[in-house]
Order: structure tokens, then C-alpha cells, then sequence
């Protein structure tokens, strides 16, 4: 984390986790609660932790937060002073860059247009909307607690308040579902122009109502073949519409209404996770910064259990906010685990992400074995190579075509297996 004169400038991410909602999602597998009565506390936590983070790398100013992200959870549960606040903690610990992208996640149901002015007005840039459809018997099913009228109201409310970086997230392949049915969704957001879209296909996670229902025998999932046929529909209707596909789930009217913060975790960027259950991503801890992590005695670059350690570094937080808070109340990050990855693992991982998207993964280095298989993938017409120009280079990269996207899972492992040899 510390920055030699001739590095170039690192660009760093926040991701904050509101982990409250007025009623769970059965098929929502994020980490979630629905007693508010621990809200207060909570912001007391996140602007503790964000404390914490900035005497970590007191007097460095190489950490220039670029985007910031409220998720959840529904962050719109909190009240605008309560947002105000974590954001004023943000901007009092971190040094903001000038134009960064803030995003929050608002779900209709929970916000009216004061609120959504009132959030303009404390500098939010983008909204992410948690539609996830217009039909009312697909809310229904999915147990949402607001109507198709207030996903309208939402959007009006988001447009007076002068918000033009906004989206909606749209669900899809539903047991039953049609293509006509979900035409009905592709046909109203075309409509609208909103900027950006994410279209889910609904998965059953375990642990959640939904697949529980499912090992009852009380619904059958979508099948790989209408999966398949879903997708590639929904890619055709969206491209017609104007819309980029620029990952696998997301779609934006233009390159400038892509998701800057989603971009930077797909890019292996580095971000700090604050909230219960958040994850964290450290390209490097050098030897005379302190992490304070609870289960050790404080001193210079250590971490429990490894010593004199090097590579990034991938931590996650708690799920348990009392113990959230614990942790912070003795002076220390809430982590509950980490790991310092290998070589091998980060060459995973830039192939893991970098083939969600439309800007590929680079070639350059990978296995003589990983390589060949990318070029029997182009041959079958599943991916594609190119080159990546820019000012001072010049890549290599490969990337999935429509019909490789569809086979993203078993193309990846089959990738990872030649990196792994």
C-alpha cells in the first residue's frame, strides 16, 4: 500500500454494506437483517471502521477513493442524515477524488422524491434501482414489497431530482416464465432509455427460502437449455435497443454509463470492504503499515498467523453485527478471515473476471496449455482475440463471444485446469 515516486497512482474503491431491509428476499443470499432498531449503531460502526482504515495508512496520500458504493441489504432504509453522516466520515478520512462515482442502491417501496432529491443533494451520483421487474405477478412471487406504479414513481422521483447515471436491476428466467413475459420487462426499459441495466437470471442459493421450496419439490428452476435461450434473447433485444453488453449481467446505453465501481472489481482493483459481512481487496501491505485485525498484537505489517508475508490480500468482514461492532470498539478491522493470494491464484482470478466482460483477459503469460485451449474456443467460434491498443501498449487479449458467455462456468474451470498444470 505504499507508493514508490515512480509508481503510477492507484485508484482505490469503497464498498459500504447496509445490511438492513424492511423484509429478506427468499431468494437473496447477501447478508441481510431486518431489525432496524440496530441502524444507529450501525453508522456509529461504519465511520469507526473507516477511522480505523485511515490511521492504517495515516500521512499516505495514495489512496484516492475514485468510486464509493452503498449496498446492501436496502440502504434507502437509512435516513438522510444517517447517509449524510457516513458520508461526511468518507470524505473527512479519505481523499475523494474530484468527479468520483457514488453510488447507492435504493429500492422502490422505500423512497419517495423528497428523499431522492434530499440524497442528490448530499453529492450521490448514480442509482443502482432494485426493480427487478414491472410485472406484478413476478414481484409477487418474488415477495417484493413494492408495486409496479412505485417503480415508476421511483424513476420519476430519481429524474426531478436530476439524477441522469442511474440504473435498474431486472430478474429473469423465473420457473414458468415465458420469453413473451419477460419481453414485457425488455420492451418497457427499452422504452424508458434508462442508462444502465442489470439482468439477472434468477438462482436458487442454498440457504435461502427459495431453495428450500426447490428441495420441497415446490418449484422447478429454469432449465440450462431455456437458460441459455434467455440469455441470449435478452443480449440480442438489448444490443438492438442500443444497449452495450459489457459484462455478463450488465448492459449501458453508452460507455460512459458503465459501472465504474463494478468495472474496478472486475478489473482486480484495489477496494476496501467497511460493514458486516463486506470484503476487502489490498494489492499489496508493505512492511511499515499496521493492519490493526483482531487475534494479534499490533506491529507492522503483520497479519494473524503470517509473518513477512507478501502478494495481495482478500479479507472479509463478520456477519455478525454484535460481533461487528466488538471488534471496532477494541480498536480493530472486523475481519473474520483473509488469504494472501499465489500466483496461480491471481492468474485465476484475471481469468475468472476479466471473461465477464467484454474487455477479455490478457494472454500475455499465461500456460502454453492455456493459451492453445482459448485458441480451440476461437475456432469454435466461443471467443475471439484481439488487440487492446492504448498509449503505451499494446495486448494480446482474448474475450467470450455471445455463445461462450452462455458456457461461461464450464469454460473458466476448463481454463483454470490448464493455469493449475
Amino acid at each position: 500500500m505504499t507508493q514508490e515516486p515512480s509508481e503510477r497512482p492507484v485508484n482505490w474503491s469503497m464498498y459500504l454494506h447496509v445490511p438492513f431491509c424492511k423484509r429478506k428476499c427468499p431468494y437473496c443470499d447477501f447478508f441481510s437483517v431486518t431489525d432496524r432498531s440496530l441502524i444507529p449503531l450501525y453508522v456509529d460502526g461504519v465511520c469507526k471502521e473507516m477511522q480505523i482504515w485511515s490511521d492504517a495508512v495515516s500521512g499516505r496520500g495514495h489512496m484516492p477513493m475514485h468510486t464509493l458504493y452503498l449496498g446492501g441489504g436496502t440502504p434507502s432504509v437509512l435516513s438522510v442524515s444517517q447517509v449524510g453522516r457516513i458520508l461526511e466520515t468518507v470524505y473527512r478520512f479519505f481523499d475523494v477524488t474530484t468527479g468520483a462515482e457514488i453510488t447507492m442502491e435504493v429500492n422502490p417501496g422505500t423512497v419517495d422524491a423528497g428523499y431522492l432529491s434530499d440524497l442528490r443533494r448530499l453529492g450521490i451520483n448514480r442509482l443502482s434501482i432494485g426493480a427487478q421487474s414491472f410485472d406484478p405477478a413476478k414481484l409477487s412471487f418474488l415477495c417484493r414489497i413494492h408495486s409496479r406504479e412505485q417503480v415508476f414513481e421511483t424513476l420519476a422521483g430519481a429524474d426531478r431530482a436530476g439524477f441522469t447515471n442511474l440504473g435498474i436491476d431486472l430478474m429473469y428466467a423465473l420457473p414458468d416464465e415465458t420469453l413473451n413475459n419477460w419481453q414485457t420487462d425488455l420492451d418497457t426499459v427499452a422504452g424508458l432509455q434508462l442508462p444502465h441495466l442489470s439482468c439477472y437470471m434468477l438462482t436458487l442459493a442454498p440457504g435461502t427460502p427459495f431453495y428450500d421450496q426447490y428441495e420441497k419439490g415446490g418449484f422447478s428452476p429454469c432449465d440450462p437449455d431455456r437458460c441459455s435461450d434467455f440469455f441470449v434473447y435478452t443480449s440480442q433485444v438489448l444490443k438492438n435497443a442500443g444497449y452495450l453488453h459489457y459484462e455478463v449481467s450488465n448492459f449501458a446505453r453508452e460507455r460512459k454509463f458503465r459501472s465504474v465501481h463494478n468495472t474496478h472489481y472486475w478489473e482486480r482493483g484495489a477496494y476496501l470492504g467497511v460493514g458486516p459481512s463486506a470484503h476487502s481487496f489490498l494489492p499489496g501491505v508493505p512492511s511499515d503499515v499496521d493492519i490493526p485485525v483482531s487475534g494479534r498484537q499490533p506491529g507492522p505489517g503483520k497479519m494473524p498467523g503470517v509473518a513477512g508475508h507478501t502478494g495481495p490480500v482478500r479479507a472479509w468482514n463478520t456477519t455478525d453485527i454484535r460481533a461487528w461492532l466488538d471488534h471496532l470498539a477494541a480498536g480493530h478491522l472486523p475481519w473474520s478471515g483473509h488469504e494472501i493470494l499465489t500466483p496461480d491464484q491471481e492468474t485465476m482470478e484475471q481469468i475468472m473476471l476479466g471473461l465477464r466482460t467484454d474487455k477479455g483477459v490478457g494472454v500475455n503469460g499465461l500456460c502454453q496449455e492455456t493459451r492453445e485451449l482459448m485458441g480451440r474456443l476461437a475456432a469454435q467460434g466461443l471467443g475471439a482475440f484481439f488487440n487492446h491498443n492504448g498509449p503505451d501498449f499494446s495486448i494480446r487479449r482474448f474475450r467470450l463471444t455471445r455463445s461462450g458467455m452462455i458456457r461461461l462456468d464450464s469454460i473458466v474451470e476448463a481454463l483454470i485446469q490448464g493455469v493449475m498444470k
